[in-house]
This record gives structure tokens, sequence and C-alpha cells, in this order.
């Protein structure tokens, strides 16, 4: 594995110095090399990108406000993941990007940062870094954690290697039963494993919600983290539902930013009136516009708050769907493709009739419009979706409890 990675390290290096993304390319690629220095902290917290950011965002503040007195780094990987915890992780001693898993580059890393304990966020296993930190005796905890039907296939092909790699975590907090049996199939010593629930019910209220939703007058769908293949799916399924509901704005949020001008061509092949949220300014008394562009990053919660039905994306293709809880935090009926094999719980959503399944427009348009037509059944399915964040909220507590045992 340590040859593969330094020849990865070599093919990646072209991509280190003309990657997209980074404002601070020479930070960027420091870090990424392990050529910075570093602190001595007490946590090593990691999250891979914005989703994994979002859902340590509660553990982050936990760990801060039991121990003020312990310095954390935190790391990422992708640029997105790394804006967001500018944004809202100030708790952390240092945010920085993920050093390539490579022993050359990690040793120093650790040796200088030297963590009594490194967190990694869902599923993050690297093999080098995982070694190196057992070296300095450092505790790892895997928090969050998951492992979807095809990512359990993939690691049951090199499933020796991935048993060593896990016989050096120290504990596995996995969402849910599924993803403890899948962890445990692949080698995990059953007396690490833990089920302890989902970070992301740990769900609160930005501090403000955005202000320029209220411009927007009438019923707003919201389709959150959309990927290429079904933002036109959505776009014929919201022309349909105009054409009997003509004061109904959608609000479209693409889930990487290299995709908003894509997205923004293809609203245009559609002759509808749009705008980026970039372009709206506070003089701006309406927003009369059919189409909102979510050109930004961190403001979809508060789109769904002021939302009236929300799809979730990454589900009407193979992805695995993303975070279904954020509009139920928010009492919205959902709308959801098949392909939500991140989230096992989808299936609370669907028995007890607040997220529904579409396959293709014309399920999504005709389910929409049958929700708007019944006010009561709208406001039932988004009561029931609220219901089952409540009663699955406690994952951070009982985190924080194994943490004691380590620190």
């Amino acid at each position: 594995y340590e040859i593969l990675s330094l020849i990865g390290l070599l093919l990646y290096l072209p991509v280190l110095f003309t990657k997209k993304g980074p404002e601070d390319r020479i930070t960027f690629i420091r870090e990424r090399l392990g050529l910075s220095k570093y602190d001595k902290v007490d946590i090593w917290l990691h999250a891979v990108s914005v989703g994994e950011m979002i859902a340590a965002l509660p553990l982050l503040k936990a760990i801060k406000q039991a121990y003020p007195e312990k310095r954390i780094m935190l790391s990422t990987i992708t640029y997105t993941g790394q804006k967001v915890a500018k944004e809202k992780c100030s708790e952390a001693h240092r945010i920085m990007y993920m050093p390539w898993d490579s022993s050359l580059i990690l040793r120093r890393v650790i040796k200088e940062a030297s963590p009594l304990v490194f967190i990694t966020i869902e599923t993050e296993l690297w093999p080098n870094l995982f070694r190196n930190l057992k070296k300095h005796n450092t505790k790892i905890l895997l928090m969050n954690g998951r492992i979807s039907a095809s990512s359990h296939r993939g690691y049951s092909y090199i499933k020796p290697f991935i048993k060593h790699v896990l016989s050096l975590v120290d504990v596995f907090c996995m969402q849910d039963e599924i993803s403890a049996k899948r962890i445990l199939s692949l080698g995990a010593p059953r007396e690490r494993v833990k089920v302890i629930g989902n970070f992301k019910f740990h769900l609160s209220a930005p501090s403000s919600l955005p202000k320029w939703t209220e411009k927007i007058k009438g019923i707003i769908i919201s389709a959150g983290s959309t990927h290429r293949g079904e933002d036109e799916i959505i776009l014929k399924a919201y022309k349909d539902i105009k054409v009997e509901e003509e004061h109904v704005k959608l609000i479209i949020a693409p889930r990487h930013p290299e995709r908003f001008k894509e997205v923004e061509e293809l609203i245009k092949t559609y002759n509808m009136s749009y705008i980026k949220r970039t372009e709206i300014r506070d003089t701006k008394e309406s927003i009369d516009e059919d189409v909102v562009l979510l050109d930004t990053i961190g403001e979809l919660s508060g789109v769904y708050a002021c939302c009236t039905i929300a799809f979730v994306g990454g589900s009407l293709v193979p992805i695995g769907g993303h975070n279904i809880l954020e509009p139920a935090y928010w009492s919205k009926p959902i709308i959801i493709g098949p392909y939500m094999d991140n989230f096992p719980i989808v299936e609370d959503f669907i028995k007890s009739g607040a997220a529904f399944t579409v396959k293709d427009e014309v399920e999504m348009a005709n389910t929409i419009k049958k929700l708007l037509r019944d006010k009561k059944a709208l406001e039932e399915a988004g009561a029931k979706a609220k219901e089952i964040v409540n009663k699955n909220i406690g994952a951070v507590e009982r985190a924080m409890e194994v943490l004691r045992g380590v620190l």
C-alpha cells in the first residue's frame, strides 16, 4: 500500500498544482504535502467534505464545551469542506487540508502535532495515517460510521487488508445496526463496535435564516444537492407543475460548485426566468423569477426552512442520496429518488408517509401536485418527518461518552 500511495502521489502532483477551488494554493499544496508547521494538539478531527463536516459540527461544539482547554485540529480534503469549516468551526485551533496518506509525509505531521485522539467522521479509512498514529499511541475513533452496500462489496474484495486496517481503530461508533453488521463482517473486533445513532439528527436552526428567501412569495419547491442527470428531471417536473400551479417557485441547489454554470445553461434551455443567488441584492423588493439558482455554499438549510416541499438530491441517480434529515428538521414533506442507500432510515420516512419516492419527472410532478392540492396531507407529512428526527436525537451525547473514556 505504501508503494501504491507514493505512485498515487506522483500521479496527483499535477492535479495538486492545477486543481480548481483552493483560494490559497500555496497553503493547499503545503498542507497536502505536509510541509506546514504543526502545533501540538489534543484532538485531530477529520471530515472529508461538506456533508461530513456538517455532521461533525455538533460533536466539535460538544467537545469544546466539555473540554474548553483542549486544542482541536480539523482537517478536510475538499475545498468546499474547508470553506464550511472556516465559516462554522471557530472552536478549532487549526483548520487544514488532510496530508496525503504516505508515511513519508505523515511521520513529521504526527510527530509535531502529537494528537492524543484522532477522530474520523463516517468511514474514512487511511491505512498509513492509522499505522503512524498508532506508533505515537494515538487513540483512533471512527465516529458516525456507516458502510454503504457498494462500499461493503468493494471492501469485501480486499477483506484481509481491510481487516488489518480496522484492527488499528480503537472504537467504531456506527450510525445503525446495518452499518455495524457490515463492519463486523469485514473484520472489525466485535467488542469495539457500538451503535450510537446518526450525528445528522443533531440539528439546530442556523443563527439566522437567509433574508432573501422572504422576497419569494407563494409556494416554494426546493431541490437540494442535485447531481448531473437530476436537474433536467426537476426542471421538466417543475414546468409541468407550473401549468397547474402558476405561482410555484423553484430553488435549485447543485451539490458541487463547479456545476453552477452547467445548471444555469440548462435552465436557459427551458426558457424559464431565473436569478442566481449571488445576483440578489438587498435593494431587490421581490423575487419574481421562476427559478433561483443557489450558487452559494452554506445556505441550503435556510432554503429548506422556507420551502413548501423539498427534493433531496443524489437520489434519482446512483449516488446514494444526501441528507434527508435537514428538510425533516423543518417539518417539510420530502421527495426522493430510488437511490437512498446512504440513509437506511429513509425506510422509516417512506413507511410513515413523510417521504415519497419518485423515479422520473412524471412521478415527481404528479406527487408534488397531489400534495399541493391536499393541504392536510402536506402538513401531516411534514409533521411525521419532524417526529422521526425528534425520536432519533442523542448520538452526539453517546459519542461524548466514548470520547470521555479515552481522553
